[in-house]
């Protein structure tokens, strides 16, 4: 066989070898029913991947849309309403924005009827939900505001401050004040106190049931518990909107020794069910504060970043 029979039988196996995969592609694709995240312009169907044409499923955001709600904030520029029935069946609460401030200003607890159109921001991916029309269907809607929606529409962790009054390598000593109109839960609320893992200076794999495995690494992860006992605090905001909390985890996780530490206080999740179809397992006026310290040698203790959210 000739050098150039030969070559001309590699290129036509290249060929097919290159087909055969094409076609699987597009199999597993169409069964897969994959979403792909392509952003396209209004009416287009198709996607160039790889020099490839595929036609592909996409979210669109052309046209114009309605929802039915009940407002939760009404603004001049913008309008926070509970959805009773939406095109997102996964939000319990949706932001519009105006066109203009020239509209009838809404009050909270009316059920509405919005349409709207989206604009795309500046952030790529991201759309912002304007009105078009609103239509007032009743004056005062029979759908109840939950209280954490309220909170979540009107409150922002900013408002809450936090003082350290006294800490020790047992126990920490601060104090809450929530600013807000509406303030967050602090009913049922949880600690946990985590030490800082540096990381690994050498990885090496493991053998696990499955096959070998690099372990996973967890930066902070949680003390030892040397009992079972509670973690759980229940709160009350006096009049002046602050609490007083004080944490003594030596019956929990015992004496702490030097390192860098992180110590969390967080709502306990409630469950919320069927508030526009769907069951929720998370409260929106939930917070948690987490406060970073170290202890030194001579067990001096030193605050690091306090952070809310």
């Amino acid at each position: 066989m000739t050098p150039e029979k030969k070559s001309l039988i590699i290129i036509i196996i290249s060929i097919i070898v290159l087909l055969f995969s094409l076609t699987g592609i597009f199999i597993i694709i169409a069964q897969s029913q994959i979403k792909l995240p392509v952003k396209q312009p209004q009416g287009e169907n198709e996607v160039e991947i790889g020099g490839i044409a595929l036609e592909v499923e996409t979210i669109s955001y052309a046209g114009t849309f309605k929802t039915r709600g009940v407002v939760v904030r009404a603004e001049k520029e913008s309008l926070i309403v509970m959805p009773t029935v939406s095109n997102n069946e996964y939000r319990v609460e949706e932001k519009f924005l105006y066109k203009t401030q020239e509209h009838e200003q809404l009050k909270q607890g009316q059920e509405v009827e919005i349409t709207y159109h989206y604009n795309e921001t500046e952030e790529m991916y991201t759309y912002e939900a304007i009105i078009e029309k609103v239509e007032i269907l009743k004056e005062k809607s029979k759908t109840e505001i939950p209280e954490d929606i309220i909170v979540n529409a009107y409150s922002t962790k900013d408002n809450v401050k936090i003082n350290i009054n006294k800490f020790a390598n047992t126990e920490i000593n601060f104090t809450i004040t929530d600013t807000n109109e509406y303030k967050y839960n602090y009913s049922k609320m949880k600690y946990d106190v985590r030490k800082y893992n540096p990381p690994p200076t050498k990885t090496e794999a493991i053998e696990t049931e499955t096959g070998m495995a690099v372990p996973a690494y967890d930066p902070w992860p949680e003390l030892t518990k040397i009992n079972d006992v509670s973690t759980e605090k229940n709160y009350q905001l006096d009049e002046n909107g602050q609490i007083e909390a004080n944490i003594n985890w030596e019956e929990v996780y015992g004496k702490l020794e030097e390192g860098k530490y992180r110590i969390s206080l967080a709502t306990v999740n409630g469950t919320r069910k069927e508030i526009i179809g769907n069951n929720t397992t998370y409260k929106l006026d939930a917070i948690t504060i987490q406060i970073d310290f170290e202890i030194k040698h001579n067990n001096e203790i030193e605050i690091g970043e306090i952070r809310k959210y």
